[in-house]
């Protein structure tokens, strides 16, 4: 299994020499849709490799094991769910590029409540075409989610289904902020967002393992308690309580990271095994 991951020379160079990216880690509950530009830059440099090395190994290993998920299909279209700075989007794509060889576009669908975030997103994103043969089409779009009640809100923007989804550490969010009040956060959003999966769609979410000083909980046991409720077949998840991966880049070796996920897909529309 592939859980140690070295940030690309380009990439590195990117954000640390070109935009700035600072290192600089917290252990508190974040609320990264309130940041300034200072915040994302810290966020930047220290969550992004996080986000990019957990999406390359959990991808990778699930596209080795799982060939035949997109096999012949030469377009796919992706969605992220509070893509920050987009690590995560780098990392899939990175891998759809070297295990999906019959993908030729991606269109991909980000958003993001931080505007900052989304800049440098976008940015990013533009070196990352450079480097692909695969054709990128991308839209990324600012838009605050405040309770469970807005998410259809989000029918305005979706106007399509997915083959992928993913949300990397922002739900979490929702609960620290208490924006869907005493629901469960992780039950309503996987209750919409499978609805946008096309038939063999998956759906990865990914969040911290820590106990939640505002839900009382610890957020695995929040997200399976949520999940439970939803028509979601688990395809694949993390072993144990939760999974380690290793980044190194040019400000710290061996920055570890440790996160819960799980690979779902809409229960009523499976079609692969």
């Amino acid at each position: 299994m592939h859980d140690r991951v070295t940030l690309p020379q380009w990439l590195d160079h990117l954000i640390f020499d070109e935009l700035g990216a600072k290192y600089c880690r917290s252990n508190s509950d974040m609320t990264v849709i309130d940041w300034d530009k200072n915040d994302v830059l810290n966020y930047l440099g220290t969550y992004f490799p996080r986000s990019y090395a957990e999406s390359y190994c959990i991808f990778s290993d699930f596209f080795r094991s799982h060939s035949e998920q997109f096999a012949n299909k030469e377009d796919l279209s992706v969605f992220d769910f509070g893509c920050g700075t987009g690590g995560e989007i780098i990392g899939l794509l990175t891998v759809l590029a070297e295990y999906c060889p019959t993908v030729r576009e991606v269109r991909v669908v980000a958003l993001d409540g931080n505007d900052y975030a989304l800049q440098l997103y976008d940015i990013v994103l533009a070196e990352l075409k450079k480097k692909l043969t695969i054709k990128i089409e991308n839209h990324s779009t600012q838009l605050h989610i405040d309770d469970f009640y807005d998410l259809s809100i989000l029918n305005k923007v979706l106007k399509r289904k997915f083959d992928v989804i993913i949300t990397f550490k922002a739900i979490c969010e929702f609960v620290t902020k208490q924006q869907f009040e005493q629901h469960n956060a992780y039950e309503h959003v996987a209750k919409f967002l499978l609805h946008k999966l096309t038939d063999s769609g998956i759906m990865l979410l990914v969040d911290v393992t820590t106990y939640n000083n505002t839900s009382k909980e610890w957020l695995p046991k929040m997200l399976d308690r949520g999940l439970a409720t939803t028509n979601c077949h688990i395809v694949d998840q993390n072993k144990g309580y939760n999974q380690s991966y290793s980044i190194s880049h040019s400000r710290f070796p061996n920055d570890i990271s440790k996160v819960a996920w799980r690979m779902i897909r809409n229960k009523s529309r499976i079609t692969i095994e």
